[in-house]
């Protein structure tokens, strides 16, 4: 018995040193997962529902899908190993990471991004005849920032702030913009921020009733706020989106999908993969799956991208493509 057990546990040692060496990471099927979305209804829930089918079909796994507050409750799902993989906004990830807002004093570790998948929009909107042109201007005016400790009303606070414009210079509105609507409408309010995808639903709906303008915002306004909110990246509202009358400058942030760092990377690669190689399928499922692509899906500004993840975007372009066809033919042969 003890050459035998010297020769599994040599075996077992070969095996741990192949899988750090860096070689090729082997797919792995069947797996049974949890993702971790947002609302029933929203973009996470049914962009969600789109990816896990891709992944799914080529991994010949079982995923369900979990319908959540969004960011914060995904993180703790995670956390607490209630869920595999999860939506997150990026600077929702850094708060978490860092233990600043409300993850204050309290940070969290133990999470990796598997992949960035597409950007929100912060948008700061008045109503066209409106004489406020530029975030100072909202100086002495009442604005609508968000709920309360939510991600939101933290973006509105830094950008308010990276222009010399603190809460005690405004009169703050903890409302969502649907909620603030009406506000705008009257004029009881004279500004209202938001942070989601293009175009909002809210906003869209907003537009078709009243013209609006957007204020520009842009990372160049100072050195510190581009310290302080190392997850925005520059973007721009185009005139098309709301049919307004011109494009504006403004910031983003990027939506992840993030898993635990103690994920198997195989399991972690086979779900990369199947994503990244059927990216057709994904824009084919929902819109949102247009934005997603293997070169910006790595470029990641908060957090690491797991081993697993990495492994797949770091592989030559021939040998995934090589593979995929090879996995796509026995999957397409299995069916028949």
């Amino acid at each position: 018995m003890k050459p035998i057990k010297t020769i599994a546990l040599i075996l077992a040692f070969m095996l741990l040193l192949c899988s750090c060496s860096g070689g090729k990471t082997e797919t792995v099927t069947g797996g049974i997962y949890m993702l971790a979305t947002g609302k029933a209804g929203g973009t996470y829930y049914s962009f969600g529902t789109c990816l896990a089918s891709v992944w799914d079909k080529y991994t010949q796994s079982s995923t369900n899908i979990a319908t959540t507050s969004g960011s914060v409750q995904n993180i703790e799902m995670l956390l607490k190993e209630n869920a595999d993989f999860a939506f997150v906004q990026n600077d929702i990830l850094y708060y978490a990471l860092e233990g600043k807002e409300m993850y204050e004093e309290n940070p969290q570790k133990g999470l990796s991004v598997v992949a960035n998948l597409y950007s929100e929009y912060a948008q700061f909107v008045v109503n066209a005849s409106s004489e406020i042109t530029t975030i100072p201007d909202l100086a002495g005016k009442t604005v609508a920032v968000g709920k309360y400790g939510t991600a939101t009303e933290a973006a509105a606070r830094q950008i308010l702030e990276a222009y010399g414009v603190t809460y005690d210079m405004i009169t703050v509105k903890y409302q969502t913009f649907s909620e603030a609507m009406d506000g705008l409408n009257s004029g009881s309010i004279q500004a209202a921020f938001a942070v989601s995808s293009l175009p909002s639903a809210n906003i869209l709906e907003y537009s078709q009733t009243h013209e609006i303008r957007f204020l520009p915002v842009s990372l160049t306004q100072s050195a510190a706020f581009k310290r302080s909110c190392p997850f925005f990246r520059d973007g721009m509202i185009l005139n098309e989106v709301y049919g307004t009358s011109n494009s504006v400058s403004t910031v983003c942030i990027d939506v992840l999908l993030i898993c635990r760092n103690n994920m198997p990377a195989a399991n972690v690669f086979s779900i990369t993969k199947a994503l990244f190689d059927n990216t057709d399928e994904v824009a084919a499922g929902h819109a949102k799956g247009e934005d997603i692509n293997a070169v910006t899906a790595s470029e990641t500004l908060v957090g690491s991208i797991h081993s697993g993840a990495k492994q797949y975007f770091e592989a030559p372009a021939e040998e995934t493509k090589k593979d995929s066809k090879k996995e796509n033919e026995e999957t397409s042969s299995e069916a028949e």
